[in-house]
């Protein structure tokens, strides 16, 4: 029984760090293409932009 319980511990911990290695990649790989950002990032981006173009009028 010590047995299984390990085994399933140490197999749900390697999905989870396949699956984070996964994801870190396809963002990455996102990042660099320069491909779309979310919707809360474009918003966020915005406002930005918009106080900046505000400071220099």
């Amino acid at each position: 029984m010590d047995g299984a319980i390990g085994f399933l511990t140490f197999g749900t911990l390697g999905f989870v760090a396949a699956f984070a290695f996964i994801s870190a990649r396809a963002t990455e790989k996102r990042r660099l293409e320069g491909g779309a950002k979310s919707a809360l990032a474009r918003g966020k981006y915005a406002k930005i932009e918009e106080e900046m173009a505000a400071r220099r009028a």
